[in-house]
This record gives structure tokens, C-alpha cells and sequence, in this order.
């Protein structure tokens, strides 16, 4: 067993639940409701109110996802390192439900919600073009074809832009296993610090106007992925205990409008979704949930799009309620229809390979 599936203290054997069952489907639901609620009120009012400091909750659930991602990311690595099935499941989680959603786009929402619509988007070079862009890492932000001219937020899916630095992300850890820069803790720490101080500092050292508008996302969101890999090599930090939160918790309320604001923010999000996602004890209905996550990132923000393209007075509530039992409902038939059928395609590539070398 790798030796960072175990921990043991003073007392007792402690099992790392990492290894077994865990809670991190619904912390997945949560974060994604986090995100879905901001962008409620985004879209109707243009301010998010659910915010301690200046940090939003569409915000650090983001970041959320980014943690927990490093950490499950780093344990596949360490645990099967194999990095032609690693890339094989990576693609089969993003993209097809994505290559569905950007079908969509094409047939469905630019067609009937854009100003011009008709059948003519459908042939459109411009459409396609934002399709193959966002299949190819590039930026999905914009209104090809005047989607949803007249909304506030004249946008297909602003939730898209995530999705690259994912992927970016997935391909920039699997390089840095291969050469050994985050196999060890103290090589995986230095990279976090690495990325974490330059995150910080690059504002107050130049004009970060001048930059490539990508930069600061990017070392934001590599800085929570990387605690993410740092969490994988220290299992005593996934077992945090509520005196390590409390002292967390108030630093962040201290320190939360200062330069280390979102360093202490994350350290605070990341012992939350460590001491609820990993209990001792799990409970097995919690542990059994369908992860709609993913489809609720990527269907909730067209979906209201629409909602609101056809009521345009509509306030945020009116808008949960409309929207929230369809973009659940497409994640429910994403997950079951595409996700979960092409996810059981990873097993039978391990089965083909081990055959192979049977």
C-alpha cells in the first residue's frame, strides 16, 4: 500500500479516507451551487453578495474545485503512473460532455437565442470557429452571433473559461510528475510557493495590464491546484483538527482584505473541504451520490442565459426557481447519458493494457 494512504498519530490508527470512500461528490454538488448561485445574482443584479472580504463564493468555489482536483489528480499519478491512461481518462472527463454542450450551442441556442438567429448560424463560420476555439484551449468568452443580445451579460457560458486552465493544469502536472518536480513534498511545496508568491507580487511589480490577460488566472488557479498536490504527499494536513481551523478561520477574517487574503482564504476553504470531504466515519448515502457536478458547471450558465433572454425583468430568485430544475436536470442526463458511460471507458482501457502485458 503507498505509504501515503496510511497515517497514524498518538492515539490511534487512523485510515486515510482518500483511499476508500469519501464525500467529495457532494462537495462537488456544493461548489458547483455556489457557482450557479453567484451567477443567479450576477446575471439579474451584476453583484454577487455572497462574499466575506472581497472574495466571492462563485469565486472560492472555483478554487475549491481547483484544490480538490490537485489532490485527486496527484493520487491517480502517484498511485497508477501510467501517463497514457492518465491523458486517455483526463480527455474522456472534459470532453465529451463539453463536445455535447458546444453541439448544443451550435444547433440549439445559437439558432433560436441570438440576434440574428435562424438556421443560418447552423452554417455560420463564426460558430464553428467559437466551437473548435474552445475545443483547442482557446478563450470562450464573448457572444458569437449575437447569442443573447440584449442580456446583461451578452455570453454563451462564461463558466467555459475554467475549463482550459483544467485541462492545462491536467497536462502541466503530468510533465511535472515525469521529470520528478512534484514526487517528493518538499519538490511539490517549493512549486506551490513558487507559483503562490509570484501570484501575489506580479500585481505590485508590474503593470499587469501589459500582460497577457490569461497570466493572473492562471497562477491563481495553478497556485490552488498545486495545495491540492501538496495535500496528496501530507496526509496529517487531510486529517485537520478544529483548533488548526479555528486559527485558520480567524486569520482569514484578519487578514482576508490584505495581500494574503486569498492565500488564507484557501488555506481556510482548504482544511473545510478536507474535514467535511474526508470524515473518519462516511456515510454510506453520501458516498453513493451521482456526480452532476461537472453538468452543472457547464449547463447551468447557458440555461439561464436563455431564462433571462426570455424574461428579462426577472429578479434572482425567479430565476432560480426557473432555471434550477432544468440545468439539474441536464446534468442528471449529461452525467447518466455521456459522462458516466464514457468514464467506464477508462476501465476497460486499464483491463486492455494489463491484458497486453499479461
Amino acid at each position: 500500500m503507498n505509504k501515503n494512504s496510511i497515517k497514524y498519530d498518538n492515539k490511534n490508527d487512523y485510515v486515510d479516507p482518500l483511499m476508500g470512500a469519501n464525500h467529495f461528490t457532494l462537495l462537488r454538488w456544493i461548489l458547483a451551487g455556489l457557482v450557479a448561485l453567484g451567477h443567479m445574482w450576477l446575471l439579474t443584479t451584476n453583484y454577487e453578495p455572497f462574499r466575506i472580504h472581497d472574495w466571492t463564493g462563485s469565486y472560492m468555489a472555483v478554487n475549491g474545485f481547483f484544490m480538490l482536483s490537485g489532490l485527486l489528480i496527484a493520487k491517480s499519478l502517484h498511485t497508477r503512473r501510467n501517463m497514457k491512461a492518465y491523458a486517455i481518462s483526463r480527455a474522456l472527463r472534459i470532453y465529451p460532455a463539453l463536445i455535447i454542450l458546444l453541439l448544443a450551442f451550435a444547433f440549439v441556442f445559437s439558432p433560436l437565442f441570438s440576434n440574428p438567429g435562424g438556421a443560418q448560424n447552423i452554417y455560420s463560420g463564426e460558430t464553428w470557429r467559437y466551437v473548435l476555439r474552445v475545443l483547442t484551449l482557446g478563450d470562450p468568452q464573448g457572444a458569437p452571433g449575437g447569442i443573447f443580445a440584449g442580456n446583461r451579460e451578452a455570453d454563451f457560458n462564461g463558466p467555459l473559461w475554467t475549463i482550459r486552465f483544467e485541462m492545462v493544469a491536467y497536462i502541466m502536472a503530468g510533465l511535472a510528475f515525469m521529470v520528478g518536480a512534484v514526487t517528493k513534498l518538499w519538490r511539490t511545496v517549493f512549486a506551490f510557493l513558487a507559483v503562490q508568491t509570484l501570484y501575489m507580487l506580479l500585481p505590485f511589480l508590474i503593470d499587469v495590464n501589459t500582460l497577457p490577460a490569461s497570466i493572473l488566472p492562471l497562477l491563481r488557479l495553478s497556485s490552488v491546484f498545486l495545495m491540492g498536490m501538496v495535500l496528496w504527499h501530507a496526509p496529517i494536513l487531510r486529517n485537520p483538527r478544529w483548533w488548526w481551523m479555528g486559527i485558520l478561520f480567524a486569520t482569514f477574517a484578519l487578514l482576508g482584505s490584505t495581500i494574503v487574503g486569498e492565500l488564507s482564504a484557501n488555506l481556510a476553504l482548504a482544511a473545510l473541504l478536507m474535514k467535511f470531504g474526508l470524515p473518519q466515519k462516511s456515510v454510506p448515502a453520501l458516498t453513493r451520490i451521482p456526480d452532476y457536478s461537472y453538468g452543472l458547471y457547464i449547463w447551468h450558465y447557458p440555461v439561464m442565459q436563455v431564462v433571462m433572454w426570455l424574461f428579462p425583468d426577472f429578479g434572482p430568485f425567479a430565476l432560480m426557481a426557473t432555471s434550477t430544475p432544468i440545468f439539474i436536470l441536464l446534468a442528471g442526463l449529461s452525467w447518466y447519458v455521456i459522462e458516466k458511460p464514457a468514464l467506464k471507458l477508462k476501465a476497460k482501457f486499464a483491463i486492455i493494457r494489463h491484458s497486453t502485458q499479461a
